[in-house]
Protein backbone atom coordinates (compact mmCIF):
# COMPACT_ATOMS: atom_id res chain seq x y z
CA UNK A 1 0.00 0.00 0.00
CA UNK A 2 1.08 3.50 -0.57
CA UNK A 3 0.01 6.57 0.95
CA UNK A 4 0.58 9.99 -0.41
CA UNK A 5 0.09 13.72 1.81
CA UNK A 6 -0.07 15.81 -0.89
CA UNK A 7 0.52 19.68 0.17
CA UNK A 8 3.46 22.21 -0.49
CA UNK A 9 4.86 21.81 2.77
CA UNK A 10 2.60 23.70 5.08
CA UNK A 11 1.73 23.28 8.98
CA UNK A 12 -0.98 21.32 8.16
CA UNK A 13 0.71 19.03 5.31
CA UNK A 14 3.62 18.15 7.59
CA UNK A 15 1.25 17.48 10.51
CA UNK A 16 -1.36 15.02 8.98
CA UNK A 17 2.18 13.12 7.25
CA UNK A 18 3.03 12.61 11.08
CA UNK A 19 -1.13 11.61 11.67
CA UNK A 20 -0.62 9.20 9.15
CA UNK A 21 2.53 7.53 10.34
CA UNK A 22 0.91 7.63 13.54
CA UNK A 23 -1.84 5.88 12.51
CA UNK A 24 -0.18 3.39 10.70
CA UNK A 25 1.63 2.23 13.85
CA UNK A 26 -1.37 2.19 16.08
CA UNK A 27 -2.57 -0.33 13.14
CA UNK A 28 0.49 -2.14 13.51
CA UNK A 29 1.48 -2.01 9.86
CA UNK A 30 3.79 0.51 10.17
CA UNK A 31 6.49 -1.33 7.64
CA UNK A 32 3.96 -2.32 5.62
CA UNK A 33 2.80 0.99 4.05
CA UNK A 34 5.35 3.74 1.77
CA UNK A 35 4.46 7.03 2.88
CA UNK A 36 5.60 9.84 0.88
CA UNK A 37 5.47 13.39 0.66
CA UNK A 38 4.47 15.29 -2.64
CA UNK A 39 4.80 18.34 -3.35
CA UNK A 40 4.29 18.52 -7.10
CA UNK A 41 1.58 20.83 -7.92
CA UNK A 42 1.18 19.55 -10.91
CA UNK A 43 0.59 16.48 -9.52
CA UNK A 44 -2.05 17.83 -7.30
CA UNK A 45 -4.34 19.28 -10.09
CA UNK A 46 -4.17 15.75 -11.72
CA UNK A 47 -5.40 13.77 -8.71
CA UNK A 48 -8.07 16.53 -8.54
CA UNK A 49 -6.52 17.77 -5.46
CA UNK A 50 -7.49 21.77 -5.03
CA UNK A 51 -6.98 22.23 -1.38
CA UNK A 52 -4.20 20.68 0.96
CA UNK A 53 -3.41 19.09 2.33
CA UNK A 54 -4.71 16.20 0.26
CA UNK A 55 -4.51 12.66 1.39
CA UNK A 56 -4.27 9.54 -1.32
CA UNK A 57 -3.80 6.07 -0.76
CA UNK A 58 -3.15 3.84 -3.79
CA UNK A 59 -4.10 6.29 -6.53
CA UNK A 60 -7.77 6.98 -4.24
CA UNK A 61 -8.12 10.13 -3.10
CA UNK A 62 -9.37 10.08 0.75
CA UNK A 63 -9.46 13.74 1.63
CA UNK A 64 -9.06 17.04 0.66
CA UNK A 65 -8.43 20.35 2.61
CA UNK A 66 -8.56 18.64 5.90
CA UNK A 67 -5.92 18.10 8.38
CA UNK A 68 -6.96 14.59 9.94
CA UNK A 69 -6.30 12.87 13.41
CA UNK A 70 -4.87 9.36 13.29
CA UNK A 71 -8.29 8.10 14.26
CA UNK A 72 -9.92 9.92 11.10
CA UNK A 73 -7.25 8.29 8.82
CA UNK A 74 -7.57 5.13 10.56
CA UNK A 75 -11.77 5.47 9.57
CA UNK A 76 -11.16 6.07 6.19
CA UNK A 77 -8.45 3.50 5.52
CA UNK A 78 -11.47 1.01 6.95
CA UNK A 79 -14.24 2.62 5.39
CA UNK A 80 -12.10 2.18 1.66
CA UNK A 81 -10.84 -1.40 2.60
CA UNK A 82 -7.46 -0.80 2.41
CA UNK A 83 -7.17 -2.05 5.74
CA UNK A 84 -9.19 -4.36 8.62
Amino acid sequence: MRIEVLGPGCKNCETLYENVLKALDQAGIKDQVEVVKMKDIDYFMKMGVFATPGLVCDGLVLSTGMLLSPEQILEKLRSKGFIQ
